[in-house]
This record gives C-alpha cells, structure tokens and sequence, in this order.
C-alpha cells in the first residue's frame, strides 16, 4: 500500500502555483518585522518596584565612591601602629583593675559602716487611736 502511493506520487508531474497563491505564501512566509522595545525598558522593568529606594542608594554608593576617591592614600594618616599600642596600655590598665579586685579579703579596705538608725526629730508623742 505505502509502495502504490509513493509510485503515484513520483508519476505526478509539478503543477506551477498560480501567481496570486504564490504571492500570498511567500508574504506570510516572510518574516514580519518585530516593533523593536525601547533600549532602556530592562532596566526600567527591573527598578519599577521602587525606583526612590534604587536612586538613593545609587546616591549613597556614588557619594561612598566620591568619598573615597578624595581622601588621601597617605600611611601617616593611617592609625594602624598606634592603635595597637593603645590597646596594649589600655590592656595593662585592666588586667590592674582585676588583680586589685580580686585580691584576698585581708588586703582589701573595710567597707564604710551602715549609717546610724533614724531617730524621731521631735519629742512630742502622738497618741493614735484605732477604733
């Protein structure tokens, strides 16, 4: 059966398409020219959920940039070296802060005494009664 119909077809002769049908088929076989999107729409679609919030850190990041492009690169202005050195001082000072509070109770001062009982000011009793 697949043999007779190929058989037929290869006797057919290749009738020539009508110029009106042929006009048709290759114009919608041509490919039909796509409005372009604007160059900056990516962009805009990918800051529109808050365009304020991206342009102020835009701003922060350009004046951190600035910022950092003005101060000077000098190694003096740098802290490094001295800032260590402070800390060692400012360790020794409380690693004496600790050995005098922890020193035994017989080195350390006695504690002030409590303050006396208050004493009414005045020697006039009052007399109260209940009921």
């Amino acid at each position: 059966m697949k043999m007779d119909f190929e058989d037929y077809l290869r006797r057919q002769s290749i009738r020539p398409i009508p110029a009106p049908w042929r006009k048709e088929i290759l114009r919608a076989a041509r490919p039909q020219p796509q409005p372009q999107p604007a160059v900056s729409s990516w962009w805009r679609e990918w800051l529109w959920p808050c365009p304020r919030a991206w342009a102020g850190l835009a701003a922060a990041w350009a004046f951190i940039f600035l910022m950092h492009l003005t101060t000077p690169d000098d190694p003096s202005s740098r802290q490094g070296g001295s800032a260590s050195l402070q800390s060692f001082a400012f360790l020794q000072q409380e690693t004496a802060i600790i050995a005098q509070l922890s020193a035994p109770e017989a080195n350390r001062p006695a504690p002030p005494p409590p303050p006396a009982a208050t004493k009414p000011r005045s020697s006039r009793r009052v007399k109260q009664s209940i009921g």
